[in-house]
């Protein structure tokens, strides 16, 4: 079990389409998306393994069937922070919650208002926390649904089409996809990497 969540390469190698779709959801369907391997990585790793025929799966099939796993869970963490209202920001700091993250979040959904919740997508943590801060905020269910599903196919089909017909081009990259991994983590956080230097220059200049 261990080595099934050691990286996203073994998660889509042994688990499969279930797996990965399961994954997805529960990414910003629980928050429990904030401490498993998942987000950018899983996506490329995802249409890199499929492209190079070690997925199986049609590649229609599989970018709708992730749109819906990643629209559900946006819903389920949408109706939780509904559900728990401003008790959200009275949380306190658990394994898998921190406050410094939901405050991150919502500074990104304050700034960017409803398109937050398309382009947070993008970017790591906002991704988990925007359903809940939509819910808390009693955003229409209606517009919320609409802004999720463009931005969860905007997302999930840049990264998974680019990879995977990168895997057709050159389907050896497979063999290397435990180096290529690490690079996909890191360039899945620069955006949060420089946000954080850009609020880390405004308080200096205000201090």
């Amino acid at each position: 079990m261990a080595e099934l969540f050691s990286s996203p390469e073994n998660m889509i190698r042994y688990g499969g389409l279930t797996l990965i779709l399961a994954v997805v959801f529960v990414e910003t369907g629980l928050l429990i998306g904030l401490v498993i391997p998942g987000g950018d990585s899983l996506l490329l790793a995802t249409g890199l393994l499929a492209g190079a025929n070690v997925l199986p799966v049609p590649l229609v099939v599989l970018l709708v069937s992730m749109i819906i796993a990643g629209v559900a869970g946006d819903l389920l963490g949408f109706s939780i922070g509904h559900r728990m209202g401003k008790g959200l920001y009275h949380k306190k700091d658990t394994w898998y919650f921190k406050r410094k993250h939901l405050e991150r979040a919502q500074k990104f959904y304050h700034e960017k208002g409803k398109s937050a919740i398309v382009l947070g997508k993008f970017v790591p943590v906002v991704r988990t926390f925007n359903p809940l801060l939509s819910g808390v905020t009693g955003m229409h269910l209606g517009r919320f649904i609409l802004l999720s599903l463009v931005g969860t196919t905007l997302w999930i089909c840049s990264l998974v089409l680019a990879s995977y017909y990168l895997g057709q081009q050159f389907p050896h990259l497979k063999d290397y996809l435990h180096y290529a991994i690490p690079i996909i983590i890191f360039l899945s956080i620069l955006p949060g990497l420089f946000q954080y230097l850009k609020e880390r220059k405004k308080t200096q200049k205000t201090t």
